[in-house]
């Protein structure tokens, strides 16, 4: 018997645990969530005026996301797997060495496993060197920046089983393809590694305040500016890093980071919510104007570079739009992170196709082409994209034939975009196993 109410008393604990999640939830609300994760929407009984057959699955993920406490059991889990197993409880973090975390996105690149392909530097490179030469017809300097991951800067703080690649990585091959199209390049490796003073957080995957003071200044001198000097007094920042937020959502602890004591003269325009903000505008004493397409990383970098110009629009955009700058700037950057150079290659910039002589193709392809069309940000233009049935030659352009007149288009591995206006007859011309192939397009409608 007495068995028997220990087992019913221990039951109903174990239920009474269970339902504190759910308890909690409603009387305090559902948890925030954990970092930059997208929670699942609310669920709803009845949808289109019908019983929604996924209330169910929704209402358990919308649980799964937001019950009482979750960011707490979440942090205990973490600390426990670290401290007695060494192992991070996120997919997307990395338990270094010495207290450092690393963003698991970078170690495909770090350890070299899925390089990219010839044809996807290629991609990369060209579309790089249309986007140049577009601004040069406009007048602007144009310059490629690559934020090097955090590994690529501090690989000693890896842990031992992630063995870094002796191969080229993707950004020394980049390189010389930008050279081979006179691309404009800035790299920054070097003004960031071996310094005295750490120029990345320890617990973030971003540089720090005094590593994004060394990249203004090596962009400016790339640009033909005058740069600060790099001996400057620095001061102790505290920050919250966002891998340590992925890892431990319910503790505040800040590390200390070196940061610049220089006070930034410049002003925003319009409302500014945060650094994050899609598009950033801002002004200053200073002589020139800028566009910049940056990521996370120009965070903190547009903040350096924008007392540097009288006029500076920071824009988030990727892919990157041109019809987003009304004015042509003097300068115009592009920013990226080096785990993110692929998306060079995927995700093709928006500008007006340069005008070019008709290739000389040598067969003709009987398979009809789809392309896509829809209204691009440039009045009179209109964007064209599609894939070839099989990919290009590695360093194979794309030409494409509109009413007439010919365009080179920007790449993707296995297809094609290109702003141009409105035309009934369309034909692309590639090169394929040597030789010019021509393809007739039939049109769908696009986004």
């Amino acid at each position: 018997m007495k068995k028997q109410k220990q087992g019913k008393l221990l039951c109903a604990l174990c239920l009474a645990l269970l339902l504190v999640p759910l308890a909690g939830m409603l009387a305090f609300g559902p948890s925030d969530a954990v970092s930059n994760e997208r929670l699942a929407a609310k669920p709803r009984l009845m949808r289109a005026g019908k019983l929604n057959p996924d209330f169910l699955s929704e209402t358990a993920d919308y649980f799964a996301g937001r019950f009482f406490l979750r960011p707490a059991l979440i942090t205990a889990n973490s600390a426990v797997q670290a401290a007695v197993f060494r192992e991070s409880a996120s997919e997307d973090v990395v338990l270094g060495d010495s207290g450092w975390l690393f963003y698991a996105d970078t170690l495909e690149d770090f350890q070299g496993t899925n390089p990219m392909t010839g044809r996807e530097l290629f991609c990369a490179a060209r579309n790089l060197a249309l986007l140049q030469e577009y601004c040069a017809q406009q007048g602007t300097s144009f310059l490629f920046v690559c934020a090097p991951n955090k590994n690529t800067i501090y690989p000693e703080y890896m842990p031992a089983q992630y063995r870094k690649t002796e191969e080229e990585s993707d950004l020394d091959r980049l390189e010389l393809a930008l050279t081979q199209q006179g691309v404009l390049f800035c790299d920054l490796r070097r003004t960031l590694a071996g310094r005295e003073s750490l120029t990345y957080y320890q617990t973030d995957s971003h540089w720090n305040g005094y590593g994004s003071y060394l990249a203004c200044g090596q962009i400016l001198q790339a640009l033909g500016r005058n740069a600060d000097a790099e001996d400057i007094p620095l001061s102790s920042q505290a920050h919250l890093g966002d891998l340590y937020q992925m890892l431990y959502p319910a503790s505040d602890r800040e590390e200390d980071a070196p940061a610049p004591e220089n006070q930034r003269t410049f002003s925003y325009l319009g409302d500014v919510r945060g650094a994050d903000d899609q598009l950033i505008e801002t002004q200053s004493g200073a002589e020139g104007t800028l566009f910049m397409f940056r990521d996370s990383f120009g965070n903190a970098l547009h903040a350096d570079l924008a007392g540097q110009f009288s006029q500076a629009v920071f824009s988030r955009s990727m892919p990157y739009d041109l019809s987003q700058a009304e004015e042509m700037p003097e300068v115009l950057i592009a920013e990226i992170a080096q785990r993110n150079l692929r998306w060079l290659a995927q995700r093709p910039p928006l500008l007006p196709a340069p005008q070019r002589q008709a290739p000389d193709w040598k067969r003709e392809s009987q398979q009809k082409l789809s392309v896509s069309v829809s209204e691009s940000g440039f009045e009179g233009l209109f964007c064209y994209e599609g894939s070839f049935p099989e990919t290009p030659d590695t360093d194979a352009a794309v030409f494409a034939c509109v009413d007439g007149a010919w365009y080179e288009a920007c790449l993707t591995e296995d297809g094609f975009r290109f702003l141009a206006p409105e035309g009934s007859d369309v034909r692309l011309v590639t090169a394929m196993k040597g030789s010019y192939a021509r393809y007739q397009t039939e049109r769908t409608k696009g986004g």
